[in-house]
């Protein structure tokens, strides 16, 4: 019983940390890189790490899987792996720095 309490309260405090989860992260993903190429990109094997507060806005993600987009009739591929801060902007999360 001990236990099962620890797990909830655990998933409690995940759940309440206020920062942005995986689909979170990768919409805020695809958004930034539509933003900035003009294409839609789409994630292969997308794997988010903890998300960090800092002392500046947003949280700290790190990131890596595989990123497919279209160029002209070709689909391209290219690792992702890097850290994006995510913060809420206008009520979404938006990537607003990559460090």
């Amino acid at each position: 019983m001990k236990k099962l309490w620890m797990v909830s309260v655990a998933a409690l405090l995940v759940a309440c940390s206020g920062g942005p989860g995986s689909g979170d992260v990768e919409k805020a993903l695809t958004a930034y890189f539509k933003e900035a190429t003009g294409t839609t990109m789409t994630f292969e094997r997308l794997k988010v790490g903890e998300c960090v507060r800092g002392d500046s806005p947003g949280y700290a993600c790190s990131v890596t899987g595989t990123a497919r987009y279209q160029l002209g009739t070709r689909t391209e591929q290219q690792q992702l792996v890097g850290t994006f801060v995510i913060d809420k902007v206008g009520g979404n999360w938006t990537v607003v720095d990559r460090r």
